[in-house]
């Protein structure tokens, strides 16, 4: 990569940093009542539940954020960290963990997805973090370095091979009365673009799903209510499992390393 690539990269990374930093009290506030969040953490979590190491686990959170998933895993008995670009949002997280008297054994900090804090770890998470990375492949090889044999990489994303996605070619193909609002670096991925950066990191799959069918744009909003009901949510999540899985807006797909 040349230096003009790479000094546009780190600027984009900054414009990332600061969307994050203005926007995280928000995603605090409305967490409980953003169906879209709690549906794609119940696949994340049930990929962890089936598939992790379980209570007493060290795990990395990279992309921590507020400290959503973290409160979970405190609760489930895992220690260790997270880590975010945005300082706001590990504000955030520390003092989360802090109510919840976790902070003795899991913390946040600030940095960086292609350099994760010394390891092993037993779990690895990278929720909402890689369609916003130039060089996928460069963080999950990093990654790998510091995980046990036999542990667990969970990655959540944004499926481009959805129908938010088609509606989003639509918007960067010029169609009318389309319009998206996207983070500075938000590249969408596929179930086989993550299959095919997790090989090239020396990792395979155990498990896939894929989750939240509604459309985009303020149609979608409104159809997206009918999730604040247990039994859609409990469906969405049974569907999850099958081929239908493969076109959910956000998949989630669990990896291990290869021995």
């Amino acid at each position: 990569m040349s230096d003009n690539q790479d000094e546009r990269t780190d600027e984009q990374l900054d414009e990332v940093q600061a969307y994050y930093d203005r926007i995280a009290p928000r995603l605090r506030a409305v967490e409980q009542e953003n169906w879209h969040l709690q549906s794609r953490m119940s696949c994340v979590l049930a990929t962890i539940d089936e598939h992790g190491p379980g209570p007493g686990g060290r795990v990395l959170d990279v992309g921590c954020g507020g400290g959503f998933l973290l409160e979970e895993l405190a609760r489930r008995g895992y220690s260790g960290v997270g880590i975010d670009l945005s300082p706001e949002s590990v504000d955030i997280a520390r003092t989360r963990l802090a109510e919840i008297g976790a902070a003795d054994r899991l913390d946040a900090m600030v940095g960086s997805a292609y350099e994760p804090p010394e390891g092993p770890y037993d779990l690895v998470t990278l929720t909402d973090v890689l369609e916003h990375l130039e060089d996928p492949r460069a963080c999950l090889r990093a990654l790998r370095e510091q995980m046990n044999p036999g542990a667990l990489l969970v990655i959540s994303t944004p499926n481009r091979r959805s129908l938010p996605g088609a509606r989003r070619w639509a918007a960067e193909h010029g169609v009318p009365g389309i319009k998206l609002s996207l983070a500075p670096i938000d590249n969408w991925q596929s179930w086989v673009d993550l299959e095919s950066h997790a090989a090239a990191a020396g990792m395979v799959p155990v498990s896939k799903r894929g989750i939240f069918f509604r459309p985009g744009g303020k149609i979608g909003s409104q159809i997206g209510r009918v999730y604040k009901f247990g039994g859609v949510r409990k469906a969405e999540k049974a569907l999850s499992h099958t081929p239908v899985g493969r076109f959910g807006f956000y998949i989630v797909l669990g990896f291990r390393p290869l021995p």
